[in-house]
């Protein structure tokens, strides 16, 4: 009897897994890179949320300061405009005029003058602002809410108050001048000598006296110096201008 073989079996067909391209790894890459990069930076943000806090905590305060009042006159606010009115006359029709002195209190009913009709951002200063000159200084101190200075979302400025002075010096020799500072404090207390020691070093009326119009209007004095807690500025005599 014949054998009769099995019939062969028909090899079953594989397909071999489809290979994935670069663009897919690049995809896989790409989000992990951004997973990186965003974690990073949330944990960078929060740091300095974090940090910028610590500094609002650590140099403002709950409640505002009291700052002295220095209210002037409307007559004698008059009469210190007419001065300030007649030293200009004076020095743009070049004639012999006497220097002209400012004290802190003059300053102040100015400053405090002019806030009254600024416009913003300016008129968020008014009765926020003393002034004081001493010895060979002018001192300002100031009392304003943070949020006014300063509004950034995540920032805790609400509720707190900067309270500082600043001490700075006024000199105009050889048609230079040069606006210093000196001391800041903030709290009542001086600022970190690191903070301090560059700052010292800036003289920040320099820029104005790159505006040619500025330059032209202090070339005009012949000092602006501070002496016995006034602010003394000598024009220059009509031959020299």
């Amino acid at each position: 009897m014949e054998e009769m073989n099995p019939p062969p079996i028909a090899p079953i067909e594989t397909t071999p897994p489809k290979r994935r391209g670069c663009f897919f790894y690049g995809c896989i890459v790409s989000l992990v890179l951004a997973f990186v990069i965003g974690t990073v930076f949330v944990l960078t943000m929060a740091y300095i949320i974090k940090r910028a806090n610590a500094m609002v905590a650590d140099y403002t305060d709950t409640q505002p300061a009291t700052l002295p009042h220095d209210s002037m006159p409307a007559s004698e606010l008059k009469d210190l405009k007419d001065r300030l009115a007649v030293f200009g006359q004076a020095l743009d029709a070049h004639s012999n005029v006497p220097p002209f002195i400012l004290t802190g209190h003059d300053i102040n009913g100015l400053m405090n003058d002019a806030f009254s009709t600024a416009q913003a951002p300016m008129d968020k200063f008014k009765n926020h602002l003393y002034v004081a000159v001493e010895d060979s200084r002018i001192k300002g101190q100031v009392s304003m809410a943070a949020d006014k200075i300063v509004h950034v979302p995540f920032i805790h400025t609400e509720g707190r108050y900067l309270n500082g002075a600043v001490a700075f010096k006024v000199v105009l020799t050889n048609q230079q001048l040069s606006v210093s500072i000196d001391q800041i404090e903030v709290k009542g207390k001086p600022l970190p000598e690191q903070f301090m020691s560059g700052l010292r070093q800036a003289n920040f009326a320099q820029n104005a006296q790159n505006d040619p119009s500025n330059s032209a209007a202090i070339g005009r004095f012949e000092t602006i110096e501070i002496k016995d807690g006034k602010i003394v500025i000598t024009p220059k005599k009509p031959e020299a201008q």
